[in-house]
């Protein structure tokens, strides 16, 4: 049970700034902050690891793509999973 409550914590943390109007439209949005590779992405302040078998996607949702099209300063869309770690992950369709 804590976990989750972590887990949901920290999105609520990463989501705030985009509901207050940051995300150029999107609420749902977040900037990717880094990528600085090893398969970690920093999303606004917080270090997330990929998961093994994340999955990439552009702005439609549905086409898939390699994480190494994801850069700094792109606003993306994501969940995560109960190991806290990236599972799905796709750029925003601001």
């Amino acid at each position: 049970m804590k976990h989750w409550l972590l887990i949901i914590g920290v999105a609520f943390a990463l989501l705030l700034p985009a509901v207050s109007g940051s995300a150029q439209g999107n609420p749902a949005a977040t900037q990717i902050e880094a990528v600085p590779g090893d398969g970690v992405i920093v999303l606004g302040d917080v270090t997330f690891k990929i998961a093994s078998d994340a999955r990439f996607f552009a702005r439609d949702e549905r086409t898939a793509i390699s994480f190494s099209r994801f850069k700094e300063g792109d606003w993306v869309e994501f969940s995560v999973n109960s190991d806290g770690e990236i599972d799905e992950i796709c750029l925003s369709s601001e």
